[in-house]
């Protein structure tokens, strides 16, 4: 993880405390290299985030090793994390249905290239040959059509559905999803457009100072 001052100012790193981590805890294969099932005890959850510490965060991951992920599953594989071109058009290379471009909402890297920065040169690189998504700041409509307009297939929305859940539950999370789909076809129309299809470079205009 990047060096990230707030939370060593308090501490703070659930994980370690067993949390954030289910999809490991839940997973066979994890489980089958413990030796007592991390709901036993205090102690055999220790031992498990001991065994999540030092999987997490493989550096010898590389952009090759999607094809073997792709040898294991006919589901989509997208990897997040991708603000590069070289890097869009290595994981497409070995197999890739999507990139997610991404630079983890500034916390991996301080000063590092916005997402929206990135996304016209990684979609030009993968061209239609894998979907692009961009992860990083979208709260509104026309954050949307500004990441559809610069060559985003989807966008991901993750923190404003989250409040919602903590406000309301899953009604909240519905109504939270419902504001941003009434928000974006309000825009579009606004701007000109009938749907999101229509949506290209042209809504855009690059002002400099």
């Amino acid at each position: 993880m990047g060096w990230r001052p707030r939370d060593l100012e308090l501490g703070h790193l659930p994980f370690l405390q067993g949390k954030g981590i289910a999809n490991y805890l839940s997973d066979p294969v994890f489980r089958s290299r413990l030796a007592t099932p991390p709901e036993e005890s205090v102690e055999a959850m220790q031992m498990a985030v001991l065994a999540w510490v030092g999987m997490f965060g493989n550096h010898s991951v590389r952009a090759a090793d999607v094809a073997r992920l792709r040898e294991w599953t006919d589901l989509p594989i997208a990897v997040k994390g991708v603000v590069h071109p070289d890097d869009a058009r290595a994981v497409v290379d070995s197999g890739a249905s999507g990139v997610v471009v991404s630079n983890h909402g500034g916390r991996q890297v301080d000063g590092a290239i916005a997402a929206l920065d990135a996304l016209p040169a990684v979609a030009a690189a993968v061209g239609d040959r894998a979907s692009v998504l961009l992860d990083s700041g979208i709260r509104c409509g026309a954050d949307v059509i500004k990441a559809l307009a610069l060559g985003a297939d989807a966008v991901l929305y993750g923190r404003p559905w989250v409040y919602g859940l903590g406000v309301a539950g899953e009604e909240g999370v519905r109504h939270a999803l419902r504001m941003l789909l009434a928000d974006l076809d309000i825009t579009l129309g606004l701007a000109g457009f009938a749907s999101v299809a229509e949506v290209d470079a042209s809504a855009l205009r690059s002002v400099t100072g």
